[in-house]
């Protein structure tokens, strides 16, 4: 499927079943394969559908596990970007360009050709030309043109919109007191943005950048954004503009007929019970799709571009049992999960005939993050003990019992244009390699000689490995940076930990209390689980630690959204990312660049507020890079320094199993990166079974 929603980092929402049901999820330890072979039927990913006559027109039954929150995609872009808004609203916006799936190329989408040229050299900057398709149209029949695009990269810049239109339409930075584009303080050099977004006619747009863009910003930044119907908000971004709070004005509007220039249009949405969207049809009463019928080939896969349906209900359901049982009495026809389908209940799909169970690999990763504003967060030797304290390892095969894997580089290992197996293993092996021979304190790890008697000549030196050596080394890196003990460290005793006795002071003064914010075991029990494990592994050290079980949305209101004191209301808390376009992978920007710092000017996704210069450099050096393999190298210097600066720390990925009722629909593949959530169900391809 061609979605624009491949261009953008989605704040993910993560959701699982109840923590009761880990044991039974840990039964298949198989997470490696991208085809399930079941009792059922099963996919083989490289199925070829080609349709030759329009199929019979139904209702797309699917479930969700949260609710909906907007009707409006202009704030499911920023404050309320969650993937579930997605699954709803993605398709329903166009772009000038898309990525297609499963094969993740570069297409026309309003382009009038799939080559979106480079920009050269205009006047003090640097533009590139864009002729537009000319037969495109909104649902409500209004033509799509260059004026749209303008309008929304024009409204992004004038409201101050942050988030994901950042990651789109990223016009330059000025600086206040010269009142010239703003300078990176690392380097010097102008910070690259958009300096002019014009329509020259009806079906062509200019995009003008005061420094020569790369394929990070063009055509993967405006290129893949969402476009918005003028027509429609006109004069709701008008009003809006007058308000004391633009962006917040526009976000609180109702998105109600909405104009769509995708397969799907936005209808209603119930809260606590459904929503629903219809086709882009004539036979619903809209002009129709301006692609429906065309014919794609894509990652060896050829498919016919729909809508097939008539409408498509999102079902709300409180849990995967309920959602699962569902499925198989036929009420569903798909199930909506970022993380899919728990794998307790996979063998209820595998029994059915009825029903595909097919597994992919992901697009993300589940993380810790600290707020670098307060301390001890934001000391670097805090951050260093607490990833040395966390054993991935252990916890994936013993505490989860594989249904988890490891990470320690952001890039999946499953995006394997981008991914860097040997820096990945480097990073890794830093941890699990570790072997020390002194103590914390300088001292040699030794054990009683033939005496049986500590502190006698005849000791006999060893190495330290496992918890030993990380226990150590977490807290060395503690002491290195101005941590103290006034009463006993902790110590490795008999093969396991002795906490610390009698706390932790920093610079002689008592540290605060610490508290992790996560998922319950109720929504996500993986989550959760290792939100007990870190707080324990804190606990360890002499901190004041606890884990705090919090609703997904309460832990993205207090992460994401800055209090009437300018402050974000969080110490540490994890969570997890979809991490957007894998064709070329920006997500370094948007979540770490300090420009983005989400209390600064561009309201951006760096929650954490990570500012490193070097770091900041490189990402402009990114944004610049002209050839995939310049992107590559600096994109792995990027992964250097965020392992070694840690404002997260990378916890697990999980395979994705996904389950659908394939005696009722029919997917054009299946085989495809994160799984057909990511497709956003293949709302536009999906057809009923013959």
């Amino acid at each position: 499927m061609r979605t624009p929603k491949l261009s953008s980092p989605w704040r993910l929402v993560i959701a699982f079943v109840v923590f009761a049901l880990v044991a039974a999820a840990c039964g298949d330890d198989d997470t490696g394969d991208t085809t399930a072979t079941t009792a059922a039927t099963t996919t083989t990913g490289g199925a070829v559908t080609t349709t030759t006559a329009p199929p019979e027109a139904f209702t797309y039954r699917t479930g969700i596990f949260q609710d909906t929150t907007t009707d409006n995609f202009w704030s499911y872009y920023d404050p309320q970007s969650t993937v579930w808004n997605a699954y709803v609203l993605g398709a329903t916006k166009p772009a000038l360009f898309a990525i297609n799936l499963p094969g993740l190329e570069l297409d026309a989408d309003l382009a009038a050709s799939a080559d979106p040229g480079t920009a050269a050299a205009d006047g003090d900057g640097f533009s590139v030309t864009v002729p537009m398709r000319q037969d495109a149209v909104w649902s409500d029949g209004t033509p799509i043109t260059a004026h749209d695009v303008v309008f929304t990269a024009q409204t992004v810049k004038d409201l101050g919109l942050g988030g994901n239109w950042i990651s789109a339409y990223q016009w330059v930075s000025i600086d206040e007191a010269t009142g010239e584009p703003a300078v990176d303080p690392a380097s010097g050099n102008p910070i690259l943005g958009l300096t002019a977004v014009e329509a020259v006619d009806d079906y062509t747009v200019k995009f003008t950048w005061n420094v020569l863009p790369g394929l990070a910003i063009w055509p993967h930044g405006p290129g893949l954004g969402p476009i918005m119907a003028e027509h429609f908000w006109g004069d709701i971004v008008a009003e809006a503009a007058t308000s004391e709070d633009p962006a917040g004005a526009l976000y609180g509007a109702s998105g109600a007929g909405d104009p769509s220039g995708g397969p799907m249009v936005f209808d209603t949405r119930e809260e606590g019970a459904f929503a629903r969207t219809l086709g882009n049809s004539e036979a619903n009463g809209f002009a129709g799709y301006y692609d429906t019928g065309r014919e794609i080939t894509s990652g060896g896969v050829t498919y016919t571009v729909g809508p097939f349906i008539t409408d498509q209900i999102y079902s709300l359901y409180g849990d995967q049992s309920a959602a699962v049982l569902a499925l198989k009495a036929g009420e569903v026809d798909y199930l909506y999960n970022p993380l899919g389908l728990q794998r307790g209940l996979l063998d209820q799909i595998t029994g059915d005939e009825n029903l595909t169970a097919v597994v992919n690999r992901t697009n993300g990763f589940r993380y810790l993050a600290f707020n670098l504003r307060n301390e001890p967060m934001s000391v670097q030797g805090f951050r260093d003990a607490v990833a040395f304290m966390i054993d991935k390892e252990y916890v994936a095969t013993r505490v989860l019992q594989n249904v988890a894997f490891p990470l320690y580089a952001t890039v999946p290992e499953g995006n394997v244009n981008w991914y860097n197996a040997e820096k990945a293993d480097a990073y890794q092996a830093i941890y699990t390699d570790l072997a020390l021979d002194t103590r914390y304190d300088g001292t040699p790890f030794v054990t009683a000689g033939a005496d049986d008697t500590l502190g006698t000549a005849d000791d006999e030196p060893y190495t330290a490995t496992g918890t030993e050596a990380r226990l150590h080394a977490a807290v060395k890196a503690l002491l290195d940076a101005g941590f103290t003990y006034p009463g006993t460290p902790p110590d490795f005793v008999s093969r396991a930990i002795v906490p610390a006795e009698g706390g932790i002071l920093y610079n002689g003064a008592p540290v605060d209390s610490i508290e992790i914010l996560a998922p319950g075991p109720g929504y996500d029990p993986l989550r959760a689980t290792y939100s007990l494990i870190i707080a324990q592994a804190l606990q360890d050290l002499g901190f004041d630690a606890r884990a705090l079980p919090t609703d997904f949305g309460v832990i993205v209101d207090k992460v994401f959204t800055p209090t009437d004191e300018g402050t974000l209301d969080f110490q540490m808390y994890i969570l997890g990312y979809s991490l957007g376009n894998p064709a070329l992978p920006t997500y370094h920007e948007a979540f770490w660049a300090g420009k983005n710092d989400t209390l600064g000017p561009n309201y951006g996704d760096n929650a954490t507020g990570y500012n490193n210069p070097e770091f900041n450099a490189l990402i402009e050096e990114f944004n610049q890079a002209q050839t995939t393999e310049d992107a590559y190298d600096i994109m792995w210097q990027l992964e250097d320094i965020f392992f070694v600066d840690k404002p997260f720390i990378l916890l697990f990925d999980t395979g994705i199993i996904e389950a659908y009722r394939s005696a009722s629909i029919n997917f054009p593949f299946t085989d495809t990166l994160s799984g057909l959530q990511f497709g956003n169900g293949f709302s536009g391809l999906v057809t009923a079974a013959s």
